[in-house]
Formats: C-alpha cells, structure tokens, sequence
C-alpha cells in the first residue's frame, strides 16, 4: 500500500496526523502533496507576506520529507473548483492507493474537501480526513441542550473537563512522532517556487531601530517548522511563566509570536497545549495527580500558563464558531440583529486608518507595523479594530478583510473572530457601551512609548507623557511635527454617536 499524504496548512513532520498515520500504514513507501491555487488565496484575502511565509515553509518542509524518503509533488489549480481532480489526478499518477489529510475547517475549504471525499469514494480509493488544526473536532463539545457553544468562558470549562476526562491528569494525549524513514518510491519531489505571480511579496523598507527590533525576536515571525519549535522552546522556559503580566505590552518581546507558525501548521495546537502542560507539570509536580478542574495542570499553576491556555483555547472556540455558525464565513455578523447598523461611508477616514494616519499614535502605529511586517501586537489589534468600527463606524468588515490582505498570520477564524468581537457583532463580543479609549489603552500599554516611538518616527523627539495626545502640546510644539495635529474624530463625540447607534437596535 502507498498513501497520499495531502498539505495544506500543516507543513510540519512533527505531530502531523495524516502523515503520522499513513507512514505507519504504506509499505510501498508515502507521497506528498501540495496544490499551489493562486485564484483560492486571492478570493480569501491571502497576504502575499503570508503567501512567501508559506513557500518558504513548503522549502523546509520539502527537505525534511525528502530524508524520510518521501517526495513532495506540486500541482497548481487554475480554480479552485479543480482541486479534487488535481489530487485524484496526482493519486492515480504516483499509483497511491489511498488519501490522508487533515481537517480544515472554513466553509469554502470544508466544501472542498466534502467534494474530494466524495470524488474518491466514487472511484473506490480509500481516503481518510484527519483532526488535526484543533485540538478537538469542532461539536465534539456541545451544551446541555445539545447546541453549540456561544460564549467561551462556559465552552473553556467544558473543553478542560472534556480533555481531563478523555486523557486524566496528562490532559492531552502523547505528542505524534516524525514519520521513520519510508520505503523509497523512484518518485522525485518537485522543486519550490520561490514565488508566485500575481502574490509577489516586497518586504517594506525598515529604518535601522525597527531593524534591530526584528532582529532580536529570538526566532520570532521566521519561516519553517524547525523555527517554529525553537521559538516555543525559548517562549516556554524564558516568557511563559510572566506570560500574562508581559502579555499586553507591544514594546516587550513577550507573546509567542506562533501564530503565523498555527496560521499554516508548521507547529500544531498540541504541541503549543504539551508545553504549556510541560511548564505547569515541573513548576508543580503535585498537579500531576489532579483530574479536578480548578486544580489540573490546565487551570492553575503558573498564572502565564494558565492564561496562555486560554488563550489556545480561544483559538480553538473560534474554529468551533466557523463551523457550528458558517454565516461567519460569509461576510455576515454572528449577532444578526447588528446587520441593521448604518455604517458610515467614508473613504478617506478609512485611508487613513490603513496608512496610519489617523492621528491617534497607538493606532498609528499598529497599522504601521503591520504594513511593514505582516504582523501586530495582539492588544494593538484590538485597540486598531475598536478605533475603526467604533470611533470612525466604518464597517467592520472592511478592517477584517485589509487585515486579511496583510497580516502573515492570516487565519480565518481568529480574525473573524477578533474583528467581530471588538465590532460587538459577534459571540463574546465586547459590550457595544465599551469602548477602548485609544489614548488611555496608549498610556497603559506602551506607558514610555516605546512602541509608539519604534513605528512613528515623527513622534520620536516628543518626550515623556505627551507621546500618547499629542494634539495637547503646545501649538507651537504640535506645528513642529510632521503628524496630523489631531484625530480625524473627536474620541469623545464619535464614542458617544457609536453608544447611540447600537442602543438604536434595541
């Protein structure tokens, strides 16, 4: 028997477990593919940052399958209608007699992947869908009345009895090994482009602190499976522990910056989950022989561990959402009640909010360096997406998708997820009455304006407190800087007009 192993986002050989399975299961040897369809990621708002991230992963990637003797053949799809008889095609090519891939879960991919199935059922090829982007298949937690999870705090505790109960105080089972070397099979691999036309990425210019910056992320925001694990092992032993008190500073190399890596699977959930367990397990070793929530080694412990947890399983609730409540993929609110809001229109509002312009320096300088790099502090998104659909009420959705079109972290489920909550049209949404006050969140976030001085280098020579409102300098002072010498929007007026028109629904 020989298996193809199909990649899509989970371009790693640890913890894969279709290619775990099917290396296990193929002793004429395993063949790998993947399926360049240019046409798929443009209609899904696919960053070309995220793009070469991904063809440069897939370069690893090819490496480490081609020393376990497995090939990495491409194909390329002109639609995306054509990926089934492309995989069928490449099955039948390299004389496979059976399919493995994992899971994944956004309504057009969850489509698509129901149309394979069903195309290989028809021509009597074996092929198997594995779990494997979450840690637990989307439903398998539901409420008492059989429905799906809504808000997170009660699907949280649900997922942390579900696990305990499955796995004991282990809390998950054992990480999936790399595949053992395979039988070779005459099958050469495919070279990998280093690019793709029509997603060409051109890295923006970077002055010389926001150089140095990037260059000391131990490993962060770097391509490949093998970064990935050394940028987990260094978060693990050197941030996990303060993760939670670290957490919401934007200056401070102090998150795990992995979610480019989860975006596309060069690390899994799992391993993200085992070493957070790893961390609680040394730092308490008597939480080992609890399977009581509130005291496993999910729950308590570290408070870094604990928080970074949640915040796996947040992840995993936003997955869950896609799937139990497909609306999300489709442009439309969770809260439909909130498609009767009355966005206003307003282009150049928006430019500047893309450009980072908009005056307000925090908000600058999350879209700055996102434009830059492909990737935003946490905290700042929030922050960025609540100024956009609160303060300047352009639609939500316009802000999810310039996100999409940029962010090397792209991930569907999370950034729905992100841009509805801070929008309060979606589950767990912000309270609509509360609205981060981007100048306060300024001062308590980046309290030096060390972010805020790294991304807007006109604000660089303003000192001490006065970083994060410069429009209450002196005149004279404010007429010095090449920055705009207030917000487009008066923060109290536009707070107050957005209160009103949420309060308008009821």
């Amino acid at each position: 028997m020989r298996t193809l192993v199909w990649f899509r986002s989970d371009l790693r050989i640890h913890d894969n477990t279709a290619l775990h399975h099917a290396a296990r299961q193929s002793p004429r040897g395993v063949v790998a593919l993947f399926i360049l369809s240019p046409a798929e990621w443009k209609a899904h708002d696919y960053a070309p940052a995220r793009i070469h991230f991904w063809l440069k992963s897939l370069a690893e990637l090819s490496a480490a399958l081609a020393s376990r003797n497995i090939p990495l053949v491409i194909a390329t799809a002109a639609k995306p209608s054509d990926v089934p008889a492309l995989v069928l095609a490449a099955t039948k090519r390299h004389t496979c007699d059976a399919l493995a891939f994992n899971k994944e879960y956004e309504l057009n991919e969850s489509n698509r992947d129901a149309a394979t199935l069903a195309l290989f059922e028809r021509e009597g090829i074996p092929a198997h869908a594995h779990t494997d982007q979450s840690i637990l298949e989307p439903g398998t937690l539901r409420t008492g009345e059989g429905r799906w999870y809504t808000v997170f705090t009660p699907f949280k505790k649900a997922a942390y009895a579900h696990l305990l109960k499955l796995h004991g105080s282990a809390a998950m089972p054992p990480l999936l090994p790399a595949p053992k070397k395979q039988e070779p099979t005459g099958i050469s691999s495919d070279p990998i482009p280093p690019t793709i036309v029509g997603c060409e990425h051109t890295p923006a210019p970077l002055d010389a602190e926001q150089r140095s910056w990037l260059s000391n992320l131990h490993g962060g925001l770097a391509a490949g499976e093998s970064a990935a694990s050394k940028r987990l092992a260094w978060f693990s032993k050197d941030r996990l522990h303060a993760y939670k008190a670290g957490r919401d500073t934007p200056s401070l190399d102090a998150t795990s910056l992995l979610s480019p890596a989860l975006a596309i699977g060069t690390i899994s959930p799992r391993q993200c989950l085992a070493a957070a367990l790893d961390v609680n397990r040394e730092l308490f070793p008597k939480l080992n022989h609890s399977a009581t929530p509130g005291s496993s080694l999910l729950d308590a412990g570290s408070d870094g561990v604990a928080t970074w947890i949640s915040e796996i399983l947040w992840r995993e609730f936003y997955i869950h959402i896609l799937v139990g409540f497909p609306r999300v993929c489709m442009h439309r609110a969770f809260r439909p009640a909130t498609e009767r809001l009355r966005w206003k229109v307003d282009a150049s509002h928006f430019t500047a909010w893309c450009e980072g312009r908009t005056g307000v320096p925090l908000v600058d300088a999350g879209m700055r360096q996102l434009r830059a790099i492909g990737w935003m502090h946490n905290r700042v998104r929030m922050v960025t997406a609540m100024f956009l659909a609160k303060n300047l009420f352009l639609d939500w959705r316009l802000g999810e998708k310039f996100f999409m079109n940029h962010l090397i972290d792209g991930f569907l489920a999370s950034n729905n997820g992100g841009w509805q909550w801070s929008a309060s049209t979606g589950t767990d949404a912000a309270p609509y009455f509360r609205i981060m006050n981007p100048a306060s969140q300024s001062a308590t976030c980046d309290p030096t304006g060390e972010y805020i001085r790294r991304w807007v280098p006109e604000l660089r020579g303003v000192s001490g407190k006065d970083i994060h409102e410069p429009w209450e300098l002196a005149p004279l002072l404010r007429a010095k800087l090449e920055y705009p010498a207030e917000p487009i929007v008066d923060l109290r007026k536009s707070r107050a007009a957005a209160i009103e028109a949420f309060q308008a629904l009821a």
